[in-house]
């Protein structure tokens, strides 16, 4: 003690340095390991910058900044999106439908769509029920395809407007895609109401494809694909196949044929002295017992020009022909019906770092 007493001061600065030394080590033991984890996040992006710059295309330098041009790409695209749901109007399909509400729907579009064509002088297939005959007398539907089946009754309804405001002849029928277990090929007595194809689907839209076979002239069915372009919705006409076939809604009742007498020469003839054979072969060698007749003319066929009330006269006379016309309607999917795009698989790297690894890096 009395030595301490006497080296207090140097005690005292022999502490503060052991001090001092001990929160020295501890200093640099934190800057080490900041060092390292600064160390590992510049060999990170190091190894993100040589991926990028190995990897095609190229993203820039200090002239051309390849990452700022895809941003400005990216907003562009976005905003085309936009604009496109603004065109792409969705028709007025209804919503969160029990059985009842759908079983009144269908009874009023069916109505509204017979009024319609009765309205426009269509001929239609008689009881026709436009694709629905196996969903008119149920009274349940199975709560999974109530809304297709809406959706789909929306479209027909809207596109079998477009075709009786055009004046067309007659419909023959309509072929839709089967979603319910009632729509079975072949379970109606009238035309076809399904087919074989199937709707298509991406990341944006869904196509369902349709089939409309009508009668008509060139003038309706040029009226008929301006009617779907003028459409606000989005309704592409993928194919239009025209036969000359007739309709049976408009083949007409076969008039009885007129029998053509023969005519004979005044003073003979069967009943007049001779036989129906001997007239025969009286007319056959008429060259020697009875002089020639002269042919008759046949008044030769007016040129075309003004008609008898100075209109034109009637050259071709066209008839009606037979359109089968495919069209898809194009929805665009809903927010909550998008799903998120996959994240691509991690690249593996490379065994030799000048050699590029072989095959497709996402498979």
């Amino acid at each position: 003690m009395p030595w301490l007493k006497r080296n207090l001061l140097l005690v005292v600065v022999g502490v503060l340095g052991v001090g001092s030394l001990g929160f020295a080590g501890y200093f640099l033991y934190a800057k080490i390991r900041q060092e390292q984890e600064v160390t590992e996040k510049i060999l990170t992006q190091t190894a993100a910058l040589k991926d990028l710059v190995n990897q095609k295309p190229h993203p820039g330098n200090e002239k051309v900044n390849n990452i700022k041009a895809a941003e400005e790409q990216e907003k562009e695209l976005r905003r085309f999106l936009t604009e496109a749901r603004q065109t792409f109007v969705l028709p007025d399909y209804p919503k969160g439908l029990d059985s009842g509400q759908f079983k009144l729907l269908l009874d009023n579009s069916l109505d509204e769509l017979q009024r319609a064509a009765e309205r426009a002088k269509v001929k239609l297939p008689a009881q026709y029920t436009f694709t629905f005959s196996a969903q008119k007398p149920l009274m349940a539907f199975e709560p999974e395809t109530i809304e297709p089946l809406a959706r789909m009754l929306v479209d027909i309804r809207a596109i079998c407007h477009v075709i009786f405001d055009a004046k067309v002849l007659a419909l023959d029928g309509i072929r839709r895609v089967a979603v319910a277990t009632q729509d079975t090929p072949g379970g109606s007595s009238g035309p076809p109401e399904f087919w074989n194809r199937k709707p298509g689907t991406n990341d944006l839209a869904i196509t369902v494809p349709y089939e409309f076979t009508f009668h008509a002239f060139t003038p309706e069915l040029a009226a008929v694909l301006q009617g779907l372009y003028s459409c606000p919705q989005c309704f592409l006409v993928k194919n239009v196949a025209v036969d000359p076939a007739a309709s049976s809604l408009l083949e007409r009742q076969a008039q009885p044929e007129q029998q053509v007498m023969p005519m004979f020469p005044m003073g003979m003839g069967p009943g007049r002295g001779m036989s129906l054979y001997q007239y025969l072969n009286l007319m056959r060698y008429r060259g020697r017992y009875m002089p020639q007749m002269p042919p008759i003319e046949q008044p030769a066929a007016p040129p075309p020009g003004p008609g008898p009330g100075g209109g034109m006269r009637t050259v071709l006379d066209e008839k009606p022909f037979r359109v089968i016309m495919w069209v898809d309607v194009v929805r665009l999917k809903e927010p909550s019906e998008t799903t998120p795009p996959k994240a691509p698989k991690p690249r593996r790297a490379p065994a030799d770092a000048d050699q590029p690894v072989a095959g497709n890096p996402a498979n």
